[in-house]
């Protein structure tokens, strides 16, 4: 018997999807052909870096990589002016890098961002349902930062949907997606802590079994002396965030935040931590009141972008994951208002630094650092009224159902 034809809504529902999905990918292919080889128009992207490191580890020197003098010298030379991307990635992502470089920069540039775009849009089509393209659109901005800089926040997004997906399937081998997370753990600690308020002790293991398996193929491969130079490229990113190096105004976290208010660095760091405990902390409530899994999943997704002081605005794609699980429940206690509201506020969070980026791009490097340096971190007042905005409409009875939550 042939399946009934779908409503003209739905056909351009899916028709609408995938032509914004063609048109993510199109930019790619865009991005790839405009900067085909490093510091192509004076120009180095997120990507660069990845690609820098890689031809560090052929070149027999891949712990220099964690060096700021050595970076700086590196990506300044490429583009003939001062500002660089410094490295502190835990050695398990350098893994990642050191094959980039087999292909010419604009091909790997295409294939890493195409790859895990891919991928992250599949665990959000599994999440998400027919709620997709109101996801999509709700990250539009972070999407189109994140795809254009080759940034790895699709990488992370993936992974952390498929904790998910495997989570509601009561699959300990959630555990493997979770301890993958090690290239950016603080992504992962939001997961981590709803793993144990569940009391799920065998994706604990797993995700302690990859991170120690991923470590010592780490060690195996690039040398014992990386972790050394790594934990020193951390001390000192962490004492750059306490300084005007980073730019707060695209920084999404609490830390950003009060520090772009001047509030002074240790004030704003104890905040921060405050904030990352309350959070774990709701976690446990959520889990031990019986809240639906989707929902308590949803909370530890957003937490991932909570916890740390260091988070960009490309980063705010993680959250796609807890606004696929929750999307048929915040659809059924919301109107038109509520939506255009949240929708506002999820795109100041993703976008306002490229917003930012935009308006200053004809200044002069110097010019535009000073500027950022006078510039509020919107993204993270946005993200933080967003979550109190999903939170209160969460409590509301549903009026209706308008799609089905999917049960991967």
């Amino acid at each position: 018997m042939a399946s009934p034809t779908p409503p003209p809504a739905t056909r351009l529902l899916h028709i609408a999807t995938i032509l914004l999905v063609i048109a993510m990918f199109a930019k790619i292919v865009e991005f790839a052909l405009l900067l085909p080889t490093l510091g192509a128009q004076g120009t180095l992207v997120d990507f660069d870096a990845f690609y820098i490191v890689g031809r560090l580890f052929w070149e027999g020197r891949i712990a220099a990589a964690y060096d700021v003098r050595v970076m700086a010298e590196i990506q300044n030379a490429l583009v003939g002016h001062e500002g660089f991307m410094p490295w502190t990635y835990p050695p398990q992502f350098d893994l990642i890098a050191l094959s980039l470089p087999a292909l010419p920069r604009g091909i790997a540039y295409a294939l890493f961002t195409g790859l895990t775009l891919a991928a992250y849009l599949a665990v959000l089509a599994r999440l998400a349902g027919p709620a997709l393209l109101w996801v999509l659109i709700a990250l539009a901005p972070a999407l189109y930062v994140a795809l254009t800089i080759g940034q790895n926040a699709f990488l992370t997004g993936a992974l952390i949907g498929l904790f998910c997906v495997l989570s509601l399937r009561g699959s300990a081998l959630a555990g493997v997606p979770l301890g993958l997370l090690v290239i950016k753990p603080h992504l992962g600690i939001g997961l981590t802590a709803h793993a144990l308020a569940k009391g799920r002790w065998a994706v604990i293991g797993w995700a302690l079994a990859v991170t120690i398996v991923s470590s010592a193929l780490a060690t195996w491969v690039l040398g014992v002396d990386i972790w050394a130079a790594f934990l020193a490229g951390a001390e000192q990113a962490g004492a750059a965030l306490r300084t005007d190096f980073y730019p707060l105004f695209r920084m999404t976290s609490i830390y950003a935040a009060l520090q772009s208010l001047g509030v002074p660095p240790g004030v704003a760091l104890w905040v921060q931590g405050a904030v990352g405990l309350g959070a774990m902390a709701l976690i446990l409530l959520a889990v031990r009141r019986g809240l639906p899994p989707n929902q308590t999943l949803a909370l530890a997704g957003f937490t991932a972008a909570l916890v740390s002081p260091y988070l960009y605005d490309y980063d705010m794609v993680v959250i796609g994951v807890a606004l696929a699980l929750i999307a048929a429940d915040l659809r059924a206690r919301t109107g038109i208002l509520d939506r255009a509201v949240l929708l506002g506020l999820l795109w100041v969070a993703g976008g306002w630094g490229m917003v930012h980026a935009l308006l200053n791009a004809g200044l002069a490097w110097q010019e535009r650092a000073a500027i950022a340096r006078d510039t509020l971190s919107y993204g993270a007042f946005a993200y933080l009224i967003a979550l109190a905005l999903i939170a209160r409409i969460l409590r509301r009875p549903a009026r209706a159902q308008a799609f089905p939550p999917r049960h991967p």
